[in-house]
């Protein structure tokens, strides 16, 4: 079934200088940096971390829905991979193979920064768990990183530029997580049961 038929002319049109300025900003990303997290970061606008932190799954659920709609992703895919990888948690924080789910953004970025700090590379920040090395240089901030918006967004982002690169929504979800395929075919199995469908994307 190809959901790309989901897809409206005018999302199209919206969707490409998008994509044009996150192939800019991420290229090279697949390289992974010093993880040299400005001083700044922890400095919480303690106001906007209120108003995060008051938000609720199912606010997470109708900003990822609002982001599918403005980027031509077919409905529920993107929501299904923030089920997979955070159940919606907006200051979910892997590292080291092992996730943690944090009550205010202030908690998850002290942690980032000690991990990082430690010298782990592996670290996947917010709600849509973006690999931190990867794409923290297009970012203010790691408090800009974790907001839900602006995760929700370039992610959203991020995988439509990935659907425009390999030609099926399939390959794009796979992409999203791992490169190597012994990984990424368990993992779109899992955003399959998530999204509720057996259904060949294509």
């Amino acid at each position: 079934m190809d959901l790309s038929k989901d897809m409206t002319l005018s999302a199209r049109k919206q969707l490409s200088q998008g994509v044009i300025v996150l192939a800019f900003l991420c290229a090279g990303c697949s390289s992974v940096h010093n993880d040299n997290v400005d001083k700044n970061d922890s400095r919480v606008n303690v106001e906007d971390s209120q108003k995060d932190e008051k938000l609720v799954r199912s606010d997470i659920q109708k900003l990822i829905a609002s982001e599918e709609k403005a980027k031509g992703i077919p409905k529920g895919i993107l929501n299904s991979i923030a089920a997979v990888e955070s159940q919606h948690n907006v200051y979910a924080v892997n590292a080291r193979k092992k996730s943690h789910k944090f009550k205010t953004k202030a908690e998850a970025i002290s942690f980032i920064k000690r991990a990082a700090k430690s010298g782990e590379k592996n670290i996947s920040v917010g709600c849509l768990q973006l690999h931190y090395g990867t794409h923290k240089k297009n970012f203010a901030s790691v408090e800009d990183m974790l907001s839900p918006k602006s995760n929700v967004a370039y992610a959203a982002m991020l995988l439509r530029s990935l659907y425009d690169k390999y030609g099926s929504w399939e390959r794009a979800i796979k992409k999203y997580h791992n490169s190597k395929e012994q990984y990424s075919n368990l993992y779109y199995r899992k955003v399959m049961r998530a999204y509720g469908t057996s259904q060949k994307l294509s």
